[in-house]
């Protein structure tokens, strides 16, 4: 059986999967290049979600699983570990079926990272700020737009926003 998501459902996490990805240490800034350290344990997060076809069991793996593992990663994930756990206690406490509990972590982790590759992939490539802006202000409208949740769109661009900033003010 299939799980499906109303436009509300997704629209939560859709915000939520932007407060993750804003959760995790800013982007590493090499020559015009940014990426996400420790981006193969974010990667690899859903798949504790896999390991139980209970879902209930599948949950409680996976909060193991990334309680046990990310804050091994020798980067800082603490915030993004913190931040993940309160959105699964959000969506337990939100949902009563186990199986849509499973889902909806499933796709806000993976919400998540396709964000933090799209927009690494526009930070490397738009150059200035101000074409930055724009190409975020056209991908985040996008994605609001279809969920209803279009109002969010420039906060969410700003908080991008200063999130590149930090990185770009680091030392390397």
């Amino acid at each position: 059986m299939a799980v499906e998501f109303d436009k509300d459902e997704l629209g939560k996490i859709v915000l939520d999967s932007y407060d993750l990805m804003l959760s995790i240490p800013y982007p590493n800034k090499k020559g015009d290049k940014y990426e996400i350290q420790s981006r193969s344990k974010l990667k690899n997060l859903p798949e504790a979600l896999r390991e139980f076809e209970d879902p209930r069991s599948a949950v409680v793996h996976f909060v193991k699983s990334a309680s046990y593992f990310l804050p091994r990663s020798g980067n800082d994930l603490n915030d993004f570990l913190s931040m993940l756990l309160t959105k699964v206690r959000k969506i337990q406490d939100e949902e009563s079926d186990p199986e849509k509990v499973r889902e909806k972590i499933r796709y806000l982790i993976g919400y998540s990272n396709w964000g933090m590759d799209a927009v690494c992939n526009i930070f490397s490539k738009a150059g200035r700020d101000d074409k930055i802006r724009d190409r975020l202000q056209n991908m985040v409208r996008a994605e609001l737009l279809i969920v209803g949740e279009d109002g969010s769109v420039d906060r969410i661009v700003s908080d991008i926003m200063h999130w590149k900033a930090k990185a770009d003010s680091r030392r390397y």
